[in-house]
């Protein structure tokens, strides 16, 4: 009787997994994520039109102005067309996740890709069991997550429960669970998509002070924090001195002969050989007011190939990012302080484009 009962349920697990499987088959890996759904989609109509993707979280998402990088790259005799993709709270999990997704999409121009080295695997915990979260996980992306989390310096009991939650998110995306009627919505529904987040020069760039007027993201605490941080900022709360200091510190006491996070380095070395077996080059940016500690990032960033690195995140060469001038909150620019950062960027960018293109 027992060896019935095991045999039975582990018959419909399989049946389970297989149409589990079969569902997801026809669907976009970005197809949780409101904006992720409408930045990937007007990408893959128009991905022709571009030679050059940003990918990453916020930090690249509400900072890259693709435009003006265009434009001073155009003007330095570079043939630069990019589009940022990058969305709100992707990690560096996600972002190699994304990736993939990326280099699934028919784009033959497409020749350069910026990854931010920004962050580490842990994520907030508000996102666990929606769809945005659970939608994209896979046995890749829960390898990579399992890698790097278990060399990081936190409790071990803090270490185990992200390790926990990157299992379940994994689980609930095999079988998925609470997620089909999302999938019907996105289906035959999609009324709900806000194509705002495109941006207004449809290059996928939307920086925070649009969305304060707008306010139209997934879940409403991120309504509400957005708002919070930005008053607690502007206000002067000594909270951004302390983070500055961090920053500062992290940055005086770098060496460059820190041992790098292995695993990390890893991930970031695997995405930049796969882009360069298909005749695509990886460029890594390191961003400023980074959630993750700089004593974790800069060895990483470190190791990474020369020709490929574009830092912006020295509170010592770049002080304007850390003020309350250019910052939209604790770990934002505003608008104002996104056209600096783009202007930076493109800076550091085109001689790198020039040193390339004069190698070959």
């Amino acid at each position: 009787m027992l060896k019935k009962t095991v045999r039975n349920i582990i018959l419909i697990t399989i049946l389970l997994l297989v149409l589990s499987s079969l569902v997801r088959f026809f669907m976009p890996f970005y197809w949780g994520d409101s904006t992720q759904t409408v930045k990937y989609e007007y990408y893959k109509k128009h991905a022709e039109q571009y030679n050059a993707v940003y990918l990453g979280g916020s930090l690249e998402y509400r900072h890259i102005d693709p435009t003006i990088i265009d434009s001073v790259a155009q003007k330095n005799g570079i043939d630069l067309h990019s589009f940022n993709l990058g969305v709100d709270g992707h990690g560096i999990v996600q972002e190699m996740s994304d990736l993939d997704g990326l280099l699934s999409i028919r784009n033959p121009n497409l020749k350069y890709i910026f990854l931010s080295i920004s962050s580490e695997a842990y994520f907030f915990q508000s996102n666990l069991h929606t769809p945005k979260w659970i939608s994209w996980h896979s046995a890749n992306s829960t390898y990579r997550a399992w890698s790097i989390i278990p060399t990081l310096d936190n409790p071990v009991k803090f270490r185990s429960k992200y390790m926990y939650f990157f299992g379940m998110s994994w689980m609930e995306n095999l079988f998925n669970i609470g997620t089909v009627p999302d999938m019907l919505k996105y289906r035959f529904d999609k009324s709900y998509l806000d194509s705002n987040y495109i941006g207004k020069d449809r290059n996928g760039f939307y920086p925070y002070d649009y969305e304060e007027n707008h306010l139209f993201m997934e879940y409403k605490w991120e309504d509400t924090l957005l708002l919070q941080s930005r008053k607690r900022f502007e206000s002067g709360d000594p909270y951004s001195d302390t983070l500055n200091k961090e920053v500062l510190t992290s940055f005086t006491n770098f060496k460059g002969t820190e041992k790098p996070n292995a695993p990390m380095v890893k991930i970031c070395l695997d995405a930049y050989n796969k882009c360069k077996k298909r005749g695509i080059q990886v460029f890594f940016i390191l961003p400023p007011k980074a959630r993750t500690n700089y004593s974790l990032l800069l060895p990483v960033f470190n190791a990474m190939p020369e020709g490929s690195k574009i830092e912006l995140g020295d509170i010592r060469k770049y002080p304007k990012f850390y003020s309350i001038e250019y910052g939209y909150n604790f770990h934002h620019l505003n608008y104002k302080g996104a056209k600096l950062f783009s202007h930076e960027m493109a800076k550091q960018l085109v001689p790198l484009m020039k040193s390339q293109r004069d190698s070959l």
